[in-house]
């Protein structure tokens, strides 16, 4: 395997023959906005198994991840695992316009990779379950303790509320 091209030529075209192959490269700009994949390589194993409609690879990679918690943005690291289960069409078989195809002799893993590993990064890390957060008028973070904000009682918009309340209980009283 050089980078994330691998020839199934041994296997293609003839269903119930696989190979197995180490995944073990950096992958570069997969992110999401409060998660990012390391730039250390992915580690894994993926099988690739020849089918009539191609090659399914299956498998699972694993990789390590810097990460911004979603209540306080204190960053912090993991890691990530995803489990792998694509269909690389061969030549001569419909596929569905956005599916992964095998191009002449070889496959491409890095695009599944991509969408693999992008779509497990967490949309909101939390740095641990009981993260409380910032304060959302002075911005200290609680988890160092209570800030000396001072929460208003009412809104204001909810006066004219108010003296109707005051005036129907004056009413009825």
């Amino acid at each position: 395997m050089r980078d994330f091209t691998v020839s199934v030529a041994e296997i293609l075209g003839h269903p119930g023959e696989y190979r197995d192959v180490a995944v073990a490269h950096g992958l570069d700009g997969v992110e999401v906005p409060l998660a990012r994949l390391s730039p250390r390589p992915l580690s894994g194993s993926l099988r690739l198994e020849s089918v009539i409609e191609g090659v399914l690879v299956t498998g699972t990679v694993a990789g390590a991840t810097a990460l911004q918690c979603a209540r306080c943005l204190e960053a912090f690291g993991s890691t990530v695992e995803a489990d792998v289960c694509e269909l690389y069409t061969a030549p001569g078989h419909e596929a569905e316009d956005d599916a992964y195809r095998v191009t002449g002799t070889d496959i491409d893993l890095e695009p599944m990779l991509r969408d693999t590993v992008g779509l497990a990064l967490p949309l909101n890390p939390l740095c641990r379950a009981d993260c409380a957060g910032l304060c959302a008028r002075c911005g200290k973070d609680l988890n160092d303790g209570a800030c000396d904000c001072v929460e208003d009682e009412t809104d204001p918009r909810w006066d004219a509320l108010g003296e109707l309340r005051a005036k129907l209980e004056s009413q009825s009283g």
